[in-house]
C-alpha cells in the first residue's frame, strides 16, 4: 500500500503562530533544513499529534501556541495519498475541537470514526487515557524517529506487525510453524515455564512444592535416623551397664589404694631427713659467705692503710708545685696593671675625638635634611598646581558634555537596524513592483495619475515603478488602467510603510532630522567621551589617590622643613679645631675601646689565676698538714696489726667450713630429694585417681540405670516404625514431583529450541534485506537479531583477519545510530511487501558519524528513498548537498 504526503499545513502550533505551509513532497527523499530553532522538531511533533493524538485529548497543552491564552486552536492540515487515493485530513485540538478526513471524492469521515480509520490503515493504537506514549505507536513509532533518539530501538510495540509481514513471505510449513515464534507461541511458552518456575529455579534448583516435599523427605529421614540412633545406643548402654558393675565389684574387693598410702607414708619420712641435712648445709653455706666478706673487708681496710702513707707522700710534692704557681701569679697580675692602665688613657682621649666628630656629622646631616624637606616642599608644591589645573580641566569637560545632548551606541544601532528594514523594505517593494518604461517623441507628454491622486508628467524617456493601481491619460482621449501584479505587493507596502514609519518615530523621539545626524551626533558624544577619558587618565597620573593627600604631603613637607631647622639650631657651636670625620674617629674609638677591653679583660684574667693559685697553695697546706698528723696517729699502727691478725683468723675458719659444706653437698646428691619428692606426688595422685575412678563408676552406674528405665518407656522401635511409614510416603510424593519438573523442563528445552528455529526461518527476509544495506555501511559485516526481532550483535573480519562479535550496545554512539537506521529500512522494505503503508522520518539524524561513515550513511538512504517517501529533517544543510534533491530551507 503506497504511502506519501503531498502537503503539510500548520497553524497556531507551538512556535507558528501564523499558518506554514509546506507542499511539493517528493514521493522518495524529501531534506527539510534549518537552524536551531527554526521548526523542524515542531513539524515532526504535528505529523506524529496529526495522526496520534486524539483531536478531543485534553493533555496536548504542548501544542498550544507560545504565550497565547486559552482560546488558541492548534491545527494541523495533511494531504496524502494512500493506494494511490487522496486523502485530506483536518485535524484540531484545544479551543475549537474537530477531525475530518477526505478519502478522494467520494467519502468523508469525522471524529474518532476517521482517526480508527487511521490506526487500523497505519498499524497504531490510541491511548485510553492522557497523551500517547511510545506502547501505542505501532510501525509509525518504528520507523518515526525523533531527534537525539536513533540509537535506540523497541520493537516491542510493533512485533506483531512484523511477525504478520514475516509470516506473509515464509512458505505454508513455515507459517504452521511461525505460530510458536508469535504472540501465541510466546504465551504457551511462557506458561509453561512459569509453571517450571513453580518447581525450578532458573539454574534447575527445586523450589515451591518441590522444595517442600524434599524438605520433609529429608526431615523425616533426619528424624528416623535419629530414632534408629537412640535404639542403637539404648542397646549399647545395656551392655555398658553390665560392663560397668563388673569393674565396679571387683575394685570393692581388692582396694589397690591401701597398698599405695603405706608407700606414701614410707617416701614422706625419707623426705623429712632429707629436709634437716639440707637446712645445716644452707647454714653452713651463709656462714661461708659471712667470712668471705669480713676477708674482703680486712683486706680492704688494709690497702686503705697503705694508700694513706702514699697519699702523703703525694701531697708534700704538690705542695712545692703549687707555690712556684703562685710566685708566676703575681708577677703577672703586676704586668697586666700596668698593660690597663695605659689602654684607658688612650681609650679617653679616643672618646673625646668622637664626641667631636659625632656632633660636626649630625650638624651636616641636619643641614642636608633641611635642603632635602626644602626641595620636596617645592615639588609638592608644583604637583599640587599641576593636579588641581588637571581636575579644573576635567571639571569643564564634564560640565560641556552634560549640556549637549548624547546617543549611545546602542540608540544608533537601533536606529540603523530601522534605517536598513526600511530600505530593504523599499528594495523589495521595487523589486515586486510593475515597471513602467516610456520612450515619447519629442513634444509629447502622458500624465500618469497614482492610486493616492497625485499626478506627473511622463516625458522623453524613462520607468517608473508603480506599487499600486494607476492611471495613464491617453493623448486624444482615453484612459489606460494599470494594475500590478503580485500577492505580496500590498503587503510589501505595508511593510514599508510601518518600517518608513518607525523610523521616523525613532528620529523624531531623539530630536533629530535622519540617520546622518545621529551618527555625527554620536560622532561628537564617542569624542566629548574619549576627551573626558583622556583628561581622567591625566588626573589619574597626576593625582593617583586624589588631592587631599597631595595637599597633606605638601602640609607635611612643610613642617619637615621646621623639624630640621629646630634640630639644626638645638646643636652646639662648631668647634675651631678641624674634627676627624666621623668614619675615622669611630673606627680610633672602637679599637681604643677594644684595647681597653682586652687589656682589662687580660688583668681579670691574671687576678683570677692568681686568686686561683693562692686558694690551691692554702688547700696543700691543709692536705699536707692532715696527711702528716694521720701517719703520726698512734691508733693507726695498732689497727694495722689488728687487721692483720684477723684476716688470718678468718681464712682459717672459712678453709675449714668449706670442707663440711663439700662433705653435705655428696650425701645430699647421693639421697637424691628430688626423686623422692616425685615419688610423693606420683603416689598421691594415683591414690587420687583410684578413688575418683571408683567414685565416678558408681555414679555412672546409677545414671545408666534411670535412662534405661526411661528409654525403655518411650517405646522407640514402635516410634521408627511409624516414621518410616511416613518416609516411603514424602518419598513417593517428591519422586512424583521430580518428575513433574523434569517433564516441564524437558518441554521448554524442546520448545525454545524449536523456537529458535523457526525465528531464524522467519527471520531470513528480515536478514535478507538487512544484507540489502549492511555492506553499504560495513562490507563483510553480518547482524544478529534477538527473539524480539531487533538487532542484537554484529560480526565483521578484525584487523587480524579472525572474526569479532560485539554486542551492540556496546558499540559507539555513532555506529548504534548507523545500524538502528539501516534495521529501520530493513523493517519498512519488510512492511511495504506485505501491503503496509510506509513512511520514514529523521529529525536530525547521523550527528554523530564521521565524515567516511556518513558518506555510506547517504548511499543507504539514497537506496531507501527509492522504495520509500523519507523526510530528513536537519541543522546542517551543507553536509547533504549531495544526495540529488534540492534542500526546502525552512
Amino acid at each position: 500500500m503506497a504511502f506519501q504526503i503531498t502537503r503539510l499545513q500548520v497553524e497556531q502550533f507551538k512556535r507558528f503562530r501564523q499558518p506554514l505551509v509546506l507542499e511539493g513532497f517528493e514521493p522518495g527523499l524529501n531534506i527539510l533544513a534549518g537552524p536551531n530553532e527554526a521548526g523542524k522538531s515542531t513539524l515532526v511533533r504535528a505529523i506524529r499529534a496529526a495522526f496520534f493524538e486524539r483531536h478531543r485529548s485534553t493533555a496536548v497543552d504542548d501544542l498550544r501556541p507560545w504565550g497565547e491564552g486559552s482560546s488558541a486552536t492548534p491545527t494541523i492540515t495533511l494531504d496524502f495519498h494512500l493506494d494511490g487515493q487522496p486523502h485530506h485530513l483536518v485535524k484540531s485540538f484545544l479551543g475549537k475541537k474537530r477531525c475530518t478526513l477526505q478519502i478522494g471524492t467520494q467519502r468523508t469521515l469525522d471524529g474518532a470514526e476517521a482517526e480508527d480509520f487511521l490506526a487500523q490503515c497505519f498499524g497504531y493504537a490510541y491511548a485510553l487515557k492522557g497523551r500517547s506514549k511510545e506502547e501505542h505507536w505501532g510501525i509509525p513509532g518504528l520507523l518515526w524517529v525523533e531527534q537525539g533518539s536513533g540509537q535506540a530501538l523497541d520493537v516491542s510495540h510493533a512485533r506483531e506487525h512484523l511477525h504478520d509481514a514475516l509470516q506473509g513471505q515464509a512458505d505454508a510449513a513455515q507459517t504452521a510453524a511461525g505460530s510458536l515464534a508469535a504472540s501465541g507461541g510466546d504465551e504457551l511458552l511462557e506458561q509453561l515455564r512459569t509453571q517450571r518456575a513453580e518447581l525450578l529455579t532458573g539454574t534447575g534448583k527445586p523450589r515451591g512444592a518441590l522444595a517442600d516435599a524434599l524438605a520433609s523427605a529429608e526431615e523425616q529421614q533426619a528424624q528416623l535416623q535419629a530414632l534408629e540412633a537412640q535404639v542403637a545406643a539404648y542397646r549399647q548402654q545395656v551392655d555398658q551397664l553390665a560392663s560397668l558393675r563388673a569393674q565396679h565389684q571387683a575394685d570393692e574387693a581388692a582396694q589397690p589404694w591401701v597398698a599405695l598410702r603405706a608407700a606414701l607414708a614410707e617416701a614422706q619420712a625419707r623426705q623429712q631427713a632429707l629436709a634437716g641435712q639440707q637446712q645445716q648445709l644452707a647454714a653452713d653455706q651463709a656462714r661461708a659467705a659471712q667470712l668471705a666478706q669480713t676477708r674482703q673487708l680486712l683486706a680492704g681496710e688494709l690497702d686503705a692503710l697503705k694508700r694513706q702513707q702514699d697519699q702523703a707522700t703525694q701531697r708534700a710534692q704538690a705542695l712545692a708545685q703549687v707555690a712556684q704557681q703562685q710566685q708566676a701569679a703575681d708577677a703577672a697580675v703586676a704586668a697586666a696593671s700596668q698593660a690597663a692602665q695605659a689602654a684607658q688613657a688612650r681609650a679617653q682621649s679616643a672618646r673625646q675625638a668622637w664626641r667631636a666628630a659625632r656632633e660636626a656629622a649630625q650638624r651636616q646631616a641636619l643641614a642636608q635634611q633641611l635642603q632635602t624637606a626644602q626641595a620636596e616642599a617645592q615639588r609638592q608644591a608644583d604637583a599640587l598646581q599641576r593636579a588641581e589645573a588637571a581636575h579644573q580641566h576635567l571639571a569643564t569637560l564634564r560640565a560641556h558634555a552634560a549640556a549637549q545632548p548624547a546617543i549611545s551606541p546602542a540608540q544608533l544601532q537601533a536606529l540603523q537596524k530601522l534605517d536598513r528594514a526600511a530600505r530593504d523594505a523599499a528594495l523589495r517593494r521595487q523589486a515586486v513592483a510593475t515597471r513602467l518604461q516610456f520612450d515619447l517623441p519629442a513634444g509629447q507628454s502622458l500624465t500618469l495619475r497614482d492610486g493616492r491622486g497625485a499626478e506627473q508628467a511622463l516625458q522623453q524617456q524613462g520607468e517608473r515603478l508603480l506599487d499600486s493601481p494607476a492611471t495613464l491619460a491617453l493623448p486624444g482621449g482615453g484612459m489606460l488602467t494599470i494594475t500590478p501584479g503580485g500577492q505580496d505587493l500590498a503587503a510589501l507596502a505595508r511593510q514599508h510603510d510601518e518600517a518608513t514609519a518607525a523610523l521616523a518615530t525613532a528620529l523624531q523621539a531623539q530630536g533629530l532630522a535622519d540617520l546622518a545626524e545621529a551618527e555625527a551626533r554620536q560622532a561628537a558624544y564617542a569624542q566629548r567621551q574619549a576627551s573626558i577619558q583622556l583628561a581622567e587618565r591625566e588626573l589619574a597620573i597626576l593625582a593617583p589617590q586624589g588631592l587631599a593627600p597631595m595637599q597633606a604631603a605638601a602640609t607635611e613637607a612643610t613642617a619637615r622643613i621646621a623639624s630640621a631647622q629646630a634640630a639644626l639650631d638645638r646643636l652646639p657651636p662648631a668647634a675651631d679645631a678641624a674634627a676627624l670625620l666621623l668614619d675615622e674617629a669611630e673606627a680610633s674609638h672602637d679599637a681604643a675601646t677594644r684595647s681597653e677591653q682586652a687589656a682589662a679583660e687580660a688583668l681579670a684574667t691574671a687576678q683570677r689565676r692568681q686568686a686561683a693559685a693562692a686558694s690551691a697553695h692554702e688547700a696543700a697546706q691543709r692536705e699536707h698538714a692532715s696527711a702528716q698528723a694521720a701517719l703520726a696517729d698512734p691508733a693507726r699502727a695498732a689497727r694495722h696489726a689488728q687487721a692483720q691478725d684477723q684476716l688470718l683468723a678468718t681464712q682459717a675458719e672459712h678453709e675449714a667450713l668449706a670442707a663440711r659444706i663439700a662433705q653435705a653437698q655428696t650425701a645430699l646428691a647421693d639421697a637424691r630429694p628430688d626423686i623422692v619428692a616425685q615419688d610423693i606426688a606420683r603416689l598421691s595422685r594415683s591414690i587420687e585417681q583410684l578413688l575418683q575412678a571408683h567414685q565416678q563408676r558408681r555414679e555412672q552406674l546409677l545414671v545408666l540405670e534411670g535412662t534405661l528405665q526411661q528409654a525403655g518407656a518411650q517405646g522407640l522401635e514402635e516410634q521408627r516404625d511409624t516414621l518410616a511409614g511416613a518416609l516411603a510416603h514424602s518419598q513417593r510424593r517428591a519422586a512424583e514431583l521430580q518428575r513433574r519438573a523434569a517433564a516441564l523442563d524437558l518441554l521448554c528445552t524442546r520448545l525454545e529450541a524449536k523456537r529458535q528455529a523457526t525465528l531464524q526461518r522467519l527471520q531470513a527476509p528480515l536478514q535478507q534485506r538487512l544484507q540489502h544495506y549492511l555492506p553499504l555501511l560495513l562490507p563483510g559485516a553480518a547482524v544478529q537479531m534477538d527473539d524480539q526481532l531487533a538487532p542484537e550483535a554484529v560480526t565483521r573480519t578484525a584487523a587480524d583477519g579472525s572474526a569479532e562479535r560485539a554486542a551492540l550496545d556496546d558499540l559507539s554512539f555513532g555506529a548504534k545510530e548507523q545500524l538502528r537506521l539501516i534495521s529501520r529500512f530493513a523493517y519498512a522494505d519488510l512492511l511495504q511487501q506485505a501491503g503496509r503503508p510506509t513512511l520514514l522520518i529523521l529529525d536530525d539524524a547521523l550527528v554523530h558519524s564521521d565524515a567516511q561513515r556518513l558518506a555510506a550513511m547517504k548511499r543507504v538512504l539514497f537506496d531507501a528513498a527509492q522504495r520509500h517517501q523519507l523526510l530528513l529533517f536537519t541543522c546542517h544543510p551543507e553536509q547533504w548537498r549531495d544526495m540529488g534533491v534540492a534542500l526546502r530551507m525552512l
